[in-house]
């Protein structure tokens, strides 16, 4: 089965990174899968116009989704949980950018290290009916409660809307029901077609009680879904094997991340502290003035912008 490493995954990226969750695997996909918000929410006013620590003037005029994605990811670098919450909306519609299920949960996540929503777990239940990701989750659960013609059923609904992970949903059953051959297969079509979730489990090298991973998979796939960034600098931290310790691929990682604002309270705290035992690091002064604000250190903002 799958239930070990995929959970392995999930814990790279959730908030609880000292605890291995014991749940089933299905009770942990049903959380991430609903990782979306309670409403369609729409990149109000209110927060495009808030400032980003160390801005003179608050951002106004903005005409594009485009545009408005790529303050709020400005934002969210900052550590502004509600812009990853609404980050995590964008990337649940395909708003500025494309839509993608493991874009959504790890805004999401990082939108809950930063106060954005209290509770991922409440946050999921409140995902919008009739999306894709809510009838995902749905199919998940019912499989999860022993009702695997109903999930199947809703499998079906997803493949036809043109849903990668109706696929993904098809390989997780056949997995879990013994037949590895049928969901790798079914895991590949999900993956040629879009699913970043069938691409993140096709990165375990084995699917009975392993904690391998193909690294050159997991690397390839770190440039499209940004939080990988951080499960790559964890396993560099040496912290499922020490073998693999290597404190310059934890910086290199953890700086992708940061540039994607995928970069969680530790990582900061780890490359503030990398860099002051002089690493030589490519940080500004404005860099490192953020990467405080995100470890929650005491700092100063100064009201100014760096030339270009």
């Amino acid at each position: 089965m799958i239930i070990s490493e995929f959970q392995e995954a999930i814990d790279y990226i959730s908030k609880k990174n000292d605890q291995m969750m014991k749940k089933k695997y299905f009770v942990v996909a049903a959380a991430m899968t609903a990782l979306v918000s309670c409403a369609d929410q729409q990149l109000t006013s209110e927060t495009l116009t808030d400032k980003v620590p160390g801005e003179k003037t608050a951002v106004t005029g903005i005409s594009s989704t485009e545009s408005r994605v790529g303050i709020l990811m400005e934002m969210a670098r900052w550590g502004d949980g509600k812009a990853c919450l609404k980050l995590a909306d964008c990337y649940r519609d395909g708003k500025g950018v494309e839509k993608d299920f493991m874009g959504m949960l790890g805004m999401a996540a990082q939108a809950e290290e930063f106060g954005g929503i209290d509770n991922m777990e409440d946050y999921l239940k409140e995902m919008p009916e009739g999306s894709d990701f809510k009838l995902l989750v749905d199919a998940i659960e019912k499989f999860k409660d022993n009702q695997p013609e109903t999930a199947a059923s809703m499998a079906e609904q997803l493949i036809a809307r043109g849903f990668a992970d109706g696929y993904t949903v098809q390989g997780i059953m056949a997995m879990e029901c013994g037949d590895s051959l049928a969901g790798a297969q079914l895991l590949e079509q999900a993956a040629s077609q879009g699913s970043t979730l069938a691409e993140l489990l096709l990165c375990f090298q084995e699917w009975h009680g392993s904690k391998k991973y193909d690294m050159e998979k997991l690397t390839a796939l770190s440039d499209k879904v940004p939080f990988v960034n951080t499960m790559l600098a964890k396993m560099y931290l040496g912290w499922d094997d020490e073998s693999m310790k290597d404190e310059q691929l934890v910086a290199h990682y953890f700086l992708k991340a940061d540039e994607k604002a995928c970069l969680n309270k530790r990582g900061a705290r780890w490359l503030l502290d990398y860099h002051g035992k002089g690493n030589q690091l490519p940080l500004s002064g404005r860099d490192i003035q953020r990467l405080r604000v995100i470890a929650q250190e005491e700092v100063e903002i100064v009201d100014t912008v760096e030339a270009e």
